[in-house]
């Protein structure tokens, strides 16, 4: 992990002082002989979002006729190696997806170009579009907002007979005692919850508890608060509310596994734009919920996340139609119809306002969600610290070996904050 992170570190930082002195990335660059211009754009994600993008791409070579735009998308888990090699190398896409966890961590090496002024945001939502800004210059472009959920498939509910919770009272103790009671009616192969070492959920349960997940100088979150979020998790697993060690290895954090997009399970946490998919995995209604809380909590934790940003890189041959391709699929209200939600609902209003009569009922479920947690919801969070990309591994790492027994949630906390202040700068 630390050799791996390294070696990223070190080719961000060659890159970036090679951008320092050069304006050019290397290659071909882009152009042809009849004055048009070819753009790299790189993403990750399943065929789904593929087919969309790639429809929104057609659209926006249909109205670009000098531009033509050459896709590349993988799957999510080689993504990142991927883009620090042609980065490192000066090859990369002009225009690709990032997350918030990495944000920070290009945008400090000089990787990301300045869209201040490029793309248009006066209808973008000002609290999402900040989280795209490092150093006080917008390098990411918030592709829509989501928030960390609950998602309750009713089928199951009604199965084993049980009503849903009022998400704006239940508790811990009412999520666990509900997850039982779902196990014990519907019998050995469908579950009540499904565990999940989501980084966004150990920010939901520290802010229940008036932590932070970062501070200036690294985790916020207590050895407490994560030996309590580790045992939350077993308690599911040794009662029955959730499947055993090896089962939730084996789902994993795919959203094609999860046990509510196989009516094999009632709860699961999931970012609100994958409603859609898992309704439609599903067959069936499946319920955003808010999250339980703490008795005495002052928050519920929940908080309003851009979904990824698109970004453009610093030493592109074509940084004004990279931008323009950027706009384009954050502010054409067409582009907008065809991506829908499956990058977050659209931050511009314009163009949520122009496709809201035409939304997919799961999207509209979603948008409902949102107006009605709206006042709840924190405000998107800042680029985290350098090395944050990393701790989503090492939550599910250390959460495995507790599930498996191999460590106690205490020395799992003592173990993973250890690893954490050693990762992240």
């Amino acid at each position: 992990m630390f050799y791996r992170r390294r070696k990223m570190y070190a080719a961000l930082s060659a890159v970036g002082a090679l951008l320092a002195g050069a304006t050019a990335c290397g290659g071909d660059d882009g152009g042809s002989d009849d004055g048009s211009v070819t753009l790299r754009m790189a993403w990750w994600g399943n065929d789904s979002r593929a087919e969309l993008t790639e429809q929104a791409i057609a659209l926006f070579e249909e109205k670009n006729p000098g531009i033509q735009v050459e896709p590349e998308f993988t799957d999510f888990t080689p993504y990142y190696d991927r883009l620090t090699t042609q980065v490192a190398s000066r090859e990369a896409p002009d225009v690709f997806a990032i997350e918030i966890r990495r944000l920070g961590e290009f945008a400090n090496n000089e990787i990301l170009a300045d869209l201040t002024d490029r793309v248009d945001t006066a209808d973008m939502d000002p609290n999402v579009l900040a989280s795209g800004l490092v150093n006080d210059q917008q390098v990411g472009i918030p592709t829509g907002a989501n928030t960390f959920a609950l998602m309750a498939n009713t089928a199951v509910f009604e199965e084993a007979g049980v009503e849903l919770p009022d998400d704006t009272t239940w508790t811990w103790d009412d999520y666990l005692e509900i997850s039982q009671q779902i196990s014990e009616a519907t019998g050995d192969d469908t579950y009540g919850s499904q565990p999940s070492f989501n980084d966004a959920f150990l920010r939901i349960f520290a802010e229940q508890r008036g932590e932070q997940m970062y501070t200036e100088d690294g985790l916020g979150v207590s050895e407490e608060t994560l030996v309590e979020w580790f045992e939350l998790q077993l308690e599911h697993q040794d009662t029955g509310a959730a499947p055993d060690a090896a089962l939730s290895a084996e789902l994993g954090s795919s959203v094609e596994n999860a046990l509510v997009f196989t009516n094999d399970g009632a709860f699961g946490m999931w970012w609100s734009n994958q409603l859609s998919a898992i309704s439609i995995g599903s067959g069936e209604t499946i319920e955003l919920l808010r999250f339980p809380t703490l008795p005495d909590a002052q928050t519920n934790g929940m908080y309003l996340q851009p979904s990824m940003f698109w970004s453009s890189f610093a030493g592109t041959e074509h940084p004004e139609e990279s931008a323009q391709l950027i706009d384009f699929l954050v502010n054409d209200p067409e582009a907008g119809a065809i991506l829908g939600s499956d990058r977050g609902l659209p931050i511009n209003s314009s163009v949520l306002e122009s496709i809201q009569g035409d939304l997919p009922e799961a999207d509209v479920a979603s948008l409902e969600f949102f107006n009605e947690i709206a006042s709840e919801l924190s405000a998107a969070p800042t680029a985290p610290p350098l090395g944050a990309g990393d701790i989503p591994d090492m939550l599910e790492r250390y959460g495995q070996e507790v599930l498996f027994g191999n460590q106690s949630p205490q020395e799992a906390a003592s173990a993973f904050l250890a690893e954490a202040d050693s990762t992240l700068g």
